[in-house]
């Protein structure tokens, strides 16, 4: 939005949005001596973003070669051809989120965990670290690592302005970026520049339905994030991408319960994706409308949700949304169905869960009987086909081979009553990737060519991630290493007007 008049306040750097990318994009601006301000739209008191509601896990490449040659690769999947420099960007400065956490006195423990798609050259030059607990600010509860960020920023005295929206970029002559257009028609200049760090669009039904390949997707996560920096960037001449993707999962969802968004599901009862190692998992299965599974379950931690995307086109319906998630007594019995540890129903406490599970039951959100043709009837699919895949499935137990789909003979444990239980399972996740695309320097990158004056961006909101998500903890690892660089080239900017 064209501006020439006066500003009501001036500073160097704006950074919008307060979640991790925009905590460290401010710390790392202040560090480097601007003067900041950070402005958010959710109330002090009630701050939840989706940085919040994660569990603290961050990817770290061991070999920045080969962690380049498997997200180009990654990318190459979908046909997508990405800037060299952005990928070795992300490889070199996410690989050093360990030693910043450490210099700043933040602790991290090693999962042994690797990247995600082993069938994808380089896989094994990613793995995952675990935020430890640590300082955080009074009262807080959620993910340590958006607590750890928050300590940071108030222990160098940056003023956070709670509960103010941002409305539009306010922009020169020539287009280059100036300030900011805030609720209340309060105008913020900046001699320096903004960082967009608003988050995505998961609570904007508009912006799902438009760019998303299936309706509807439900994300757990805060239900705050309505694509505000999309408008913002396209009224400035942001080019847009990964607006059709997303880290996907099947979430379930209990629109009754308050809480509007998703939640994962703890398929084995071990609270985490994975099984536990000490101990054979209870039976589960997933199956579609014609009551056939469809992969080995669960699929791929943050791709199984493109199973979900086909469409008949006769009947012109998804024929896996919903999903069923069938079990028996046993998983009922094994722990919680959704984990407890993050999202909504971990320690921010969005969705309140019975530890027995025994509420959701009398609730109704979670469905059983005494038989499969029974559940079959109270799911709406055809009791015998249900029957006849819990017996294939049974068999490939006994078996100790999945040969319809390869499932993990580790996993593959009968599902034998005496009661049986299903819910329903949608296509959903934890954030959007879509929005105003970025350069190596978290420049935002223009239609016109070049990139928007003063203009950065760095977290979720135009994400460099593409279909394919590398590992668990890639939007924590992207946060930290791409709010630094936003905060550093920001701070580094000619002043504006100079």
């Amino acid at each position: 939005m064209y501006h020439s008049g006066p500003f009501d306040r001036t500073v160097d750097v704006l950074v919008l949005g307060f979640g991790d990318a925009g905590a460290v994009a401010a710390m790392t601006a202040h560090d480097e001596g601007a003067e900041v301000l950070v402005v958010e739209k959710q109330p002090s008191h009630d701050h939840r973003p989706n940085s919040r509601y994660a569990a603290g896990f961050f990817l770290v490449p061991t070999d920045v070669e080969r962690a380049v040659e498997y997200l180009t690769a990654l990318y190459a999947v979908n046909g997508e051809t990405v800037d060299p420099e952005l990928i070795r960007t992300w490889a070199v400065e996410t690989a050093a989120n360990p030693a910043w956490l450490e210099r700043h006195g933040g602790g991290f423990t090693e999962t042994g965990i690797l990247g995600e798609h082993h069938t994808i050259p380089g896989h094994d030059a990613i793995t995952v670290y675990k935020t430890k607990p640590g300082p955080r600010p009074p009262g807080y509860t959620g993910c340590p690592m958006h607590g750890f960020l928050r300590h940071l920023v108030a222990e160098r005295g940056i003023e956070v302005q709670y509960g103010t929206a941002a409305r539009w970029l306010l922009t020169d002559e020539r287009g280059a970026v100036t300030g900011v257009l805030l609720e209340g028609d309060e105008r913020i200049g900046v001699r320096r520049g903004v960082v967009l760090s608003v988050g995505g669009f998961e609570a904007s039904e508009r912006l799902k339905t438009q760019h998303l390949p299936v309706t509807p997707v439900h994300f757990y996560g805060t239900e705050h994030n309505t694509g505000d920096g999309i408008a913002m960037g396209v009224e400035a001449g942001a080019e847009l991408w990964h607006m059709n993707v997303w880290p996907g999962h099947f979430v379930a969802r209990f629109p009754d319960s308050g809480y509007g968004g998703g939640t994962a599901v703890d398929l084995w009862g071990s609270g985490r994706f994975g099984p536990a190692a000490d101990r054979r998992p209870p039976g589960s299965i997933f199956v579609d409308a014609s009551a056939r599974r469809f992969l080995g379950e669960p699929g791929p931690q943050h791709a199984a949700h493109l199973e979900l995307l086909a469409m008949d086109a006769t009947r012109l319906t998804h024929p896996r949304v919903p999903t069923w998630w069938i079990f028996d007594q046993a998983r009922f019995d094994a722990a919680t169905l959704v984990p407890t540890y993050s999202g909504p129903t971990g320690p921010v406490g969005d969705l309140a869960w019975s530890p027995d599970n025994t509420e959701e039951l009398r609730r109704g959100w979670i469905l059983s009987a005494d038989s499969p043709a029974e559940l079959a009837g109270r799911c709406g699919l055809n009791p015998a086909a249900l029957e006849t895949t819990l017996t294939r499935y049974n068999a490939c137990c006994a078996a100790g081979t999945d040969a319809d789909f390869g499932r993990d003979p580790a996993t593959l444990t009968p599902i034998n009553g005496p009661r049986y239980f299903a819910l329903p399972l949608w296509p959903g996740g934890s954030h959007t990737l879509g929005g105003p695309r970025r350069d190596a320097r978290s420049r935002v990158v223009s239609v016109r060519g070049g990139f928007v004056e003063n203009l950065y961006s760095a977290g979720e909101l135009g994400s460099l991630h593409g279909l394919l998500y590398p590992a668990g903890g890639g939007s924590i690892a992207e946060c930290l290493a791409f709010g630094r660089i936003a905060g550093r080239d920001a701070a580094a900017n000619k002043v504006i007007g100079a």
